[in-house]
């Protein structure tokens, strides 16, 4: 039986995600579209899961839905939800950025939710606020977030996210921020409520339910606040459909992962082949990470090259020279904002260049650095779906792509967003051994 079906805004979060309920033991794959292999109609009308998904505890399907306005977000969530819906499971998810970084134009996560529950038909919504794991923590409704100096800052002060340059969080308070996007009677469980147990917090949210509220924003300041919210979300569930709102925190909540020393962990390890790196994010720490990267050549590229047709392909000639001498490489967009390039048309430029890259060789591993940039170019590629591979750093797991083309299929990949992993995370890739070697 699947227990746990989630679609994803991007693909760095959906890579999160694929690793925590995999690293809780779970069966589990990532897909790049709504998988229709073995698809029927059952007596409902409701598409039901063939055998071959019928045999995963859980899946997902990542999209772009955080880059995507309101239309093109409905136009893809709408078909999409209908194929995710199952007899075989009342838990559901949709998950958001860590920050919840969004707007009631780009990446609306009120409006997107509305469409994915009417399908699933649940009819009400969990928000769950906070993932310590990656220093958020949602108090008093309030969103607060880690930064790269070692400080926590409530979102609307945050250094990079207050200053976001789709997305920008200019209100802390969650309930006031989905407000804008359509949510305007969003309730709050606070940490005082969680810290009095399940029983209570049970019966708060069937209170609450029966009362008519059809989303709540639940506290989470600590991990143990994770385990209490999934064990009671565990026993409404057991009686109605349920969407869950937020980070991989849910996930986390609704199978926690308890490691012991005896636990067969899979090392991480890279393929044979030269690593290359696409850094699209220009966040502050990763450009941190860039400069701390000596185990690559880098090529600098500015934004108006990638939309150049001779300016890439000089760039892409360059490229594949490096990687076919077997060295290392690093493309990475400078911070050059003298232009009128849309951000999404920036990202779907570098996703158009990192495909024409990793289809031409073989490459031993692909990291891609921003979350817009990750998600339409992994889109790009021509990869029928992803596997966790293994742990490496906060935020930013290793999966394994799976594809028809021989040249895709089981290369190691990193995704990670511009606010995660350690400033030495481009070496260390660099550094994993060559399974097999």
């Amino acid at each position: 039986m699947t227990k746990f079906i989630f679609c994803a805004d991007d693909f760095t979060g959906a890579s999160d995600t694929l690793a925590t309920v995999a690293r809780s033991g779970l069966s589990a794959r990532l897909y790049l579209s709504a998988p229709q292999s073995e698809a029927a109609e059952n007596e409902t009308g409701h598409g039901s899961l063939g055998p071959d998904l019928g045999s995963l505890d859980a899946f997902g399907v990542a999209t772009s839905l955080r880059a995507l306005g309101v239309e093109d977000g409905v136009a893809t969530i709408s078909p999409l939800a209908e194929h995710l819906k199952s007899p075989a499971c009342n838990l559901y998810h949709f998950k958001v950025c860590s920050t919840f970084d969004s707007s009631p134009t780009t990446g609306n996560i009120a409006t997107i939710a509305d469409h994915y529950a009417k399908a699933v038909g649940a009819p009400w919504k969990a928000i769950i606020g906070g993932q310590p794991s990656l220093r958020r923590f949602c108090l008093l409704g309030n969103l607060f977030a880690g930064a790269g100096d070692g400080k926590i800052y409530r979102i609307d002060r945050h250094p990079v996210m207050a200053k976001h340059p789709v997305t920008p969080m200019d209100e802390a308070d969650l309930c006031r921020h989905l407000a804008k996007q359509g949510w305007t009677n969003v309730g709050l469980i606070d940490f005082t409520i969680i810290r009095k147990g399940r029983v209570t917090l049970v019966n708060e949210i069937r209170r609450r339910i029966a009362s008519g509220e059809t989303e709540t924003l639940f506290d989470v300041t600590e991990a143990t606040d994770l385990l209490t919210i999934g064990e009671a979300l565990g026993e409404i569930t057991a009686d109605m459909p349920v969407l869950c709102v937020g980070a991989s925190s849910v996930a986390q909540a609704m199978f926690p992962s308890f490691e012991t020393a005896n636990d067969p962990t899979p090392k991480p390890s890279r393929r044979e082949g030269p690593v290359f790196a696409f850094a699209g994010s220009r966040s502050s720490l990763t450009s941190d990470q860039v400069a701390h990267a000596k185990a690559y050549e880098k090529r600098n590229v500015r934004p108006t090259d990638l939309l150049d047709p001779k300016a890439t392909a000089k760039l892409r000639d360059e490229c594949l020279s490096v990687l076919a001498s077997n060295k290392n490489l690093l493309v990475a967009l400078t911070d050059d904002r003298d232009h009128d390039i849309a951000s999404h048309d920036l990202a779907r430029a570098s996703a158009d260049f990192i495909s024409d890259i990793a289809n031409e060789i073989a490459l031993g591993f692909l990291l891609i650095a921003g979350g817009d940039t990750s998600s339409l170019a992994v889109q790009k590629l021509g990869i029928d779906s992803l596997s966790f591979a293994a742990d490496f750093d906060a935020g930013a797991p290793i999966i394994r792509a799976h594809s028809t083309r021989t040249i895709l299929d089981g290369m190691p990949m990193l995704l990670k967003g511009g606010q995660m992993g350690k400033p030495t995370l481009f070496d260390n890739i660099a550094a994993l051994p060559v399974k097999g070697a």
